[in-house]
């Protein structure tokens, strides 16, 4: 994660207030017809939100998250977006919010439990374990599945150290493995090898996700609409690919409709 170090923003910084909320409107994009290079649709989706994300929209845009989460999540989502240049585009936003709407639960998990009741999911969900008779150890044991599927690889010690449980998901993205937080540590200032804990926390839970999120290349992974790449950096496995495919295209409607409310707003006024 160390192939590009966070940018100081180019921008001054904006107000991210609850109270400024445009109502989107995705439901008039099907006028438009699909993205192309110069169609309106494709304007739009190559646009930034001028004024950031709002709680009308991202609540549109996450439409499964509470709205306690919207307003908790709010501030510290365009903050990390600003920073890691991921609000430069509708299409680099909706496809960061669509992974983190998965990867978090809507919003509502920072940490990854590891706690599964059922050994044929632990099998089939980690390539570390072959058969369901192996899962079974590890049925609501987190620990040990932790320490199991995660050692010796992503920077991690073998299984004895610990360091699967220590260094599992956290944050709005899940970042894993020792050598991603020693990564964020680098990039933030913080120890987080020392305190991982902190990587789940309000403060620097959507940072380590924006932080990944731009150490992976993935603002132009978006750019270029390579959306499987783009997955498989975040997940090796391609299994929810459509439900991460199904939570962008909404994320990226409730966008480009905040975009074309406000461009007509704007043409309207100017015709008055």
């Amino acid at each position: 994660m160390t192939r590009r170090q966070h940018l100081a923003p180019s921008t001054p910084r904006r107000d991210f207030s609850l109270a400024r909320a445009h109502e989107p409107a995705p439901a008039a994009l099907h006028v438009l017809g699909a993205s192309t290079p110069g169609s309106v649709r494709g304007q739009l989706e190559t646009s930034p939100l001028p004024d950031g994300l709002t709680a009308s929209i991202l609540g549109q845009a996450l439409p499964h998250a509470q709205a306690s989460k919207i307003a908790h999540w709010l501030v510290p989502l365009n903050q990390a977006c600003e920073r890691y240049e991921i609000d430069r585009s509708a299409r680099r936003l909706a496809a960061f919010l669509g992974h983190v709407s998965l990867e978090s639960k809507d919003l509502g998990a920072t940490t990854e439990s590891l706690t599964y009741r059922d050994a044929h999911r632990i099998n089939g969900e980690f390539r570390a374990i072959k058969t369901d008779v192996e899962a079974a150890a590890y049925v609501r044991a987190p620990h040990a599945l932790a320490n199991r599927v995660y050692a010796n690889r992503i920077g991690n010690g073998d299984e004895a150290s610990g360091d699967g449980w220590r260094y599992r998901g956290r944050g709005l993205v899940q970042l894993t493995g020792r050598a991603n937080y020693a990564a964020l540590s680098r990039a933030l200032g913080v120890d987080f090898i020392a305190q991982p804990d902190l990587v789940a926390s309000s403060k620097y839970a959507a940072a380590s996700a924006g932080y990944f999120w731009m150490s992976k290349g993935l603002n132009e992974l978006a750019d270029a609409e390579m959306y499987v790449s783009l997955s498989l950096r975040i997940n090796p496995s391609l299994e929810n690919f459509r439900e991460r495919e199904s939570r962008r295209r909404t994320a990226l409607d409730a966008i480009c409709g905040a975009l074309l409310l406000k461009d007509t707003s704007v043409a309207l006024r100017g015709l008055s």
